[in-house]
């Protein structure tokens, strides 16, 4: 069987694997967070660009009379176009963003897959150490016995 203090120290090891498997993970997402944030930036941009340009109409819209409504339709036109672009962008962002979780999840599930891996390494390992302790025993025994059986052929004799 193996020390117990070699089964500790394992265990520490198996833990200390998970540790840092957990930090791994919180680093990752932390990471995908972080590049959301930068990548959508742009897009609150022209958000702020299109609330911009619906103010104006709203002014304009007030002010104008009907020889103005040609340059009110040209605005809305714009307006349209620069929505347009903005869910356009949005669903890219979304894609994009869709497609790194799936990354960082396979990647998250092929540590585990190591740890599991690790795991069934050391369980293996105490398996053949307590073989090996019990053949130890077992030739310990035997040879016990021999001795025992020598020494009373011996006195005989």
């Amino acid at each position: 069987m193996v020390k117990e203090t070699e089964l500790e120290v394992i265990k520490k090891n198996i833990k200390s694997k998970d540790a840092e498997n957990a930090k791994i993970e919180k680093v990752a997402s932390a990471k995908v967070e972080e590049e959301i944030g930068e990548e959508l930036a742009p897009l609150k941009s022209q958000l702020q660009t299109i609330q911009n340009a619906l103010d104006q109409l709203n002014v304009s819209g007030q002010q104008t009379s009907m020889s103005s409504v040609g340059q009110n339709q040209q605005q809305s036109n714009e307006l349209l176009s620069q929505m347009q672009q903005f869910s356009t962008q949005a669903q890219q962002q979304q894609q994009k963003t869709f497609q790194q979780l799936q990354q960082s999840i396979h990647q998250a599930a092929q540590m585990l897959n190591n740890v599991e891996q690790s795991l069934q390494s050391v369980n293996m390992l105490n398996q053949i150490a307590q073989q090996i302790n019990q053949s130890q025993q077992q030739l310990q025994s035997q040879q016990q016995q021999n001795q025992s059986q020598s020494g009373s052929s011996n006195m005989y004799q």
